[in-house]
């Protein structure tokens, strides 16, 4: 059965763990990328090897010329690796040794089974791949160094060969694949992996996903461009780039991507993503952009390209000396005041062609800031270059929670600008534990603005270039489109007398198109410029929730939508089903993912263009969000076909053995239960009121202690009864047993949780597999695209219920400001004075 991405990606997760406990995420990425390599480079081998024999064999071919042939390197090109024999995963190799005169032949065994020196091994081994294929991989491998010291010790031939057997269960060729993709796709998983747990570090190899999109969107490449990223990182807005141009029905393989990182580790996995992305001809370089950029023409000048898009680290300094190609710079920030961001924002415009376009991440200091940056900014302005500026919500960074904003530069039509866009989104976005995050929505309202060019109240504004020269260029977004949300309206007549104010309430006028009659049921008729809450939520703000969510209104029309949507989905479930392949007739049906999704996205946006409930931003961003979700079933579909191992493994138990989820579910309950109590026990303070029988580490020593002195005395008491009573001290000693014995009770449960829920777990993984081979890829079909019928309703659905949301907030907002009344609020307070002043009077204290 084929490798899935989820089941890769718990694969690869796994052989984390061997390392999670001895070294932080920022430091074993490199160590997981590079193994992720060893273990493709050296499947690849086996894989080509295979194929060549069969060629060679169907020739005729002697076995002597064979062997000679599958050792030729130059029989291993494009994705393809010459893997030397002691790099070999499978292959056992042998070397001729000279030892104290003597020549020995001396066996090693295959990678797979190395116990011993396991780091060296590993080391010598990428350093002979990258030995081997100079060309496409010269410094990326030997600077993993798997014997590198982490703190006071290095990884132990134990951790390393356990590492190497999780590898072991991962097989990487191409015919192991759900899509050709796959393993790209499981390198970027990984990626935002350490991205997440590396915290501040983060920032130097990772850019968040949604805004990667908003730069390549922008930017927009055509087929036959060259794209370059000065600050490449792991090269995510490279990638992003390619798979654009793929979404928008272009051929990506005259696409020319370049960068340059000056980080060395993280040029070495951003060649290793390329690679294992099968972009073989990237041209990634590794030096400092600034002080010397790499990329150069046949004339030793600096090369141009079509788009140009970057995140560059923020706030750094730089140094003029030895500065090359200085003419890029037509204003020098100053070295030590960590302002070289529009160093590198000149330096892209330098390498930007006469029709280019770039986008650039940039702290928002650079707007406002003066000196310098203000000259800066005036040339940018008064050559026309600078198109928009986008403000980004705060907190979407890695190690920063400062707010950014994208420039735009654009040569095409500059010595006619005469105005700039400034776009403000800082407002439109999710929340998330650790970062905010760009929604779909949001996204697309972004571009939409910015292809537009239109003003958007609060949100867009094309602001005419005399405007900014009138503010000395100082470009702060507020300063143009302010965002700020209006006052709270506040009726001093209504919080006085009571009633809630019409105009109020007619300013949820969407709320009342969408939902007839739900303002009447709401609110009753007072006077010509005030309503009375109706009599059910009059004096209960609670039966607010209750009312809307159940409102004949609100229910039908999301039902309505609903309907509108399956009605969607069901004549367009032809196309779905379309993608896989047609064995009969392979050129009959078009299965590029890509361009089942722009032609899904403008359906869906045509089929629910009447409703209201949601914006277009929505509708569109809905459905976005929803293909990248599944992005890998679709292509494993387009790829594979309808294959049950595209059903999860939680449907398949869920359907055929719910005992056993149960059973899961309550282990864990049980064991989260008990692990909680451990916690808590150990804790400063910590009293068992609930008689657990759960003690702390200190509490377990001085019983144990206690224990052993009772023992002790009862036995002199025997031998001298003058000492005392040994049956004192004997129901003592049992006494302390049984609180022992409780305690350990809980820790054997504990363990024996562990042990279960481990037997669960491998129980569940051979159940599920046995039910997968009994399902035909016809019912797979079936409960597969019921599955995406189902997710694609839960995510409009989840959108009704936020709109829904929305609306009894708004009637919230209202009952708390208008429900009771000032004078009643005086009453009580009158009334409750009155009350303590008779208690006080009581007590004699008046």
């Amino acid at each position: 059965m084929k490798l899935t991405l989820s089941r890769l990606e718990n694969l690869l997760l796994t052989a984390c763990d061997d390392l999670r406990g001895s070294m932080d995420a920022s430091e074993y990425k490199e160590y997981i990328f590079g193994m992720l390599f060893l273990k493709r480079a050296s499947d690849l081998f086996d894989q080509r090897q295979a194929e060549l024999r069969k060629k060679l064999q169907d020739k005729g071919m002697a076995e002597a010329d064979i062997q000679e042939a599958l050792n030729d390197p130059d029989n291993y090109s494009g994705k393809y690796f010459y893997v030397p024999p002691r790099a070999r995963w499978n292959q056992g190799w042998s070397e001729t040794i000279v030892e104290n005169g003597q020549t020995k032949l001396v066996s090693h065994p295959a990678l797979k089974h190395v116990k011993e020196n396991v780091g060296t091994t590993l080391n010598k081994a990428l350093e002979a791949i990258e030995d081997a294929n100079p060309e496409a991989l010269q410094d990326v491998l030997k600077g993993i160094n798997f014997n590198r010291k982490i703190g006071q010790r290095t990884l132990d031939d134990d951790t390393l060969a356990d590492f190497v057997q999780n590898f072991e269960k991962i097989p990487l060729k191409d015919s192991d694949f759900e899509f050709p993709d796959l393993l790209g796709a499981a390198y970027e998983y990984l990626i935002k992996y350490f991205a997440d747990s590396a915290g501040k570090k983060a920032g130097e190899f990772y850019t968040p996903a949604e805004v990667v999109r908003v730069c390549v969107e922008i930017c927009d490449p055509d087929e036959g461009m060259s794209v370059y990223d000065p600050t490449v990182g792991s090269g995510g807005m490279l990638i992003q780039m390619r798979d654009y141009l793929r979404e928008k029905g272009g051929s990506s393989d005259e696409l020319s991507l370049n960068g340059q990182e000056s980080i060395g580790t993280t040029w070495s996995i951003c060649k290793m993503n390329m690679l294992l992305h099968g972009i073989s001809h990237a041209d990634i370089r590794q030096e400092d952009t600034l002080k010397s950029p790499q990329h150069l023409d046949a004339n030793n000048e600096l090369k141009r390209f079509d788009r140009v898009v970057a995140n560059p680290p923020f706030s750094q300094n730089y140094s003029k000396a030895n500065l090359a190609f200085p003419g890029r710079f037509p204003v020098f920030m100053p070295e030590k005041g960590k302002k070289a961001d529009l160093m590198f924002v000149q330096h892209m415009l330098a390498v930007l062609k006469h029709d280019g376009r770039l986008a650039s991440v940039m702290p928002h200091g650079v707007l406002f800031r003066g000196g310098e940056e203000r000259e800066a900014r005036k040339y940018f302005i008064d050559h026309g270059l600078l198109e928009a500026i986008i403000g980004l919500p705060s907190n979407l960074f890695y190690g920063t929670g400062i707010p950014a904003c994208i420039l735009v530069m654009n040569k095409v039509g500059a010595a006619q600008r005469d105005h700039v866009l400034f776009i403000n989104a800082d407002r439109e976005y999710r929340e998330g534990k650790a970062q905010n995050h760009l929604r779909p929505e949001d996204i697309d309202k972004i571009i939409h603005a910015y292809r537009q060019k239109q003003e958007i109240p609060a949100y867009a504004r094309l602001v005419p270039k005399a405007e900014i020269v009138a503010e000395e260029y100082n470009c702060n977004i507020r300063r143009y489109v302010d965002n700020a949300p209006p006052p709270e309206p506040h009726d001093v007549r209504a919080h006085n007398h009571g009633g809630v104010p019409r105009a109020e309430v007619e300013s949820l006028s969407h709320f009342w198109q969408n939902y007839p009659q739900l303002k009447e049921d709401l609110f009753v008729a007072r006077d010509a410029d005030y309503l009375d809450f109706s009599p059910i939520i009059a004096n209960d703000k609670l039966a607010i929730v209750e009312l809307i969510a159940t409102h004949q209104s609100v229910t039908t029309r999301h039902e309505a939508f609903m309907q509108t949507l399956d009605a969607w989905w069901q004549s367009n479930l032809p196309i779905v089903e379309a993608l896989a392949p047609d064995a009969g007739n392979q050129q009959a049906r078009t299965r590029n993912v890509y361009v089942i999704r722009s032609s899904l996205l403008a359906s869906i946006e045509q089929a629910l263009s009447a409703q209201q409930l949601l914006t277009p931003f929505q509708v569109r961003g809905a459905f976005a969000n929803y293909v990248d979700t599944l992005k890998a079933d679709f292509k494993s579909i387009a790829a594979s076909g309808w294959g049950p191992e595209l059903i999860p493994d939680e449907d398949i138990l869920q359907s055929q053995f719910p005992d056993i989820l149960d059973q899961q579910a309550q282990a864990q309950a049980r064991l989260a239960e008990l692990q909680a109590l451990f916690a808590a026990a150990d804790e400063e303070d910590f009293e068992d009121t609930d008689d657990s029988g759960v003690m702390t580490s200190a509490q377990v020593k001085s019983l144990k202690d206690q224990l052993k002195e009772a023992k002790g005395q009862a036995k002199l008491c025997k031998k001298d009864p003058n000492l005392g009573d040994a049956q004192i001290h004997l129901q003592r000693a049992t006494e302390i047993e049984g609180q022992l014995q409780r305690h350990k009770a809980l820790e054997d449960e504990a363990k024996q949780l562990k042990a279960d829920i481990k037997g669960i777990e491998a129980q569940r993984e051979a159940l599920v597999q046995s039910a997968r081979e009994k399902i035909s890829n016809d019912e797979a079909r079936v409960i597969i695209t019921q599955r995406l019928q189902m997710l694609l309703m839960s995510s409009y659905q989840s959108y009704l219920k936020a709109y829904q949301r929305t609306c009894i907030a708004a009637i919230e907002n209202l009952w708390n400001k208008y429900a009771v009344t000032a004078k009643t609020i005086e009453e009580n307070r009158d009334s409750a004075t009155a009350k303590l002043k008779a208690f006080l009077a009581e007590l004699g204290y008046d």
